[in-house]
């Protein structure tokens, strides 16, 4: 036979479920709309730093050429056989920034090769006033960075430091890893009465 207390039990435990998983519902899609907006962040940083690395790998080259060609161009009236040591290290520089593809890291040998190239073209321009030191600890070796990461710190380094002295200088470069970290550094002497450049930057 009937009995309201029963039904009035049973209705009642059946609104609680039905209002626990509308609510247990309600908190899963918002949980999911915030992952995929996390998500959603975390892609449009990438592409932001992704965009920042071919944007420098676009000025790089071109800027870097320029000299190159204008010292190469120099060199062909005094001394035929640097200009022509300087074409193939330049070559050579060229056709592995041109081996980086679309590749945003590299391996930490790899970039410091890339840099040692860049460095062997330089130093054929500026001759004995370029002096380089490089000391990097074998640890360093595993390690990813990001391509073409030290070329425009040791281009800085000559443009307005080496380049500024008459008696040239040393650039010192120093890589050491360790604690999940790659620390690198690169120190220049420069002439503090230059006068700065007329443009921003650091």
């Amino acid at each position: 036979r009937f009995c309201p207390g029963l039904y009035d039990r049973v209705s009642g435990r059946f609104g609680l479920i039905f209002v626990t998983g509308v609510l247990y519902y309600a908190v899963s899609v918002v949980v999911h709309y915030v992952l995929c907006e996390i998500e959603a962040v975390r892609e449009a940083e990438v592409l932001a730093r992704e965009a920042e690395l071919r944007a420098l790998k676009a000025q790089i080259n071109p800027h870097f050429l320029f000299n190159a060609l204008n010292s190469i161009s120099a060199l062909t009236a005094v001394d035929a056989a640097r200009a022509r040591e300087m074409c193939i290290r330049l070559s050579e520089f060229l056709r592995s920034t041109l081996g980086l593809g679309e590749r945003t890291t590299v391996g930490w040998n790899e970039e410091l090769s890339l840099a040692e190239a860049y460095l062997a073209v330089e130093k054929i321009r500026f001759g004995d006033r370029l002096r380089v030191s490089l000391d990097a600890a074998p640890e360093c070796a595993p390690c990813q960075v990001p391509s073409l990461i030290l070329q425009p710190l040791v281009e800085n380094a000559i443009k307005h430091g080496i380049a500024s002295l008459v008696e040239g200088g040393e650039i010192r470069l120093r890589a050491r890893a360790g604690a999940g970290k790659l620390v690198v550094v690169v120190e220049n002497p420069y002439d503090p009465d230059s006068p700065a450049p007329r443009r921003s930057g650091l």
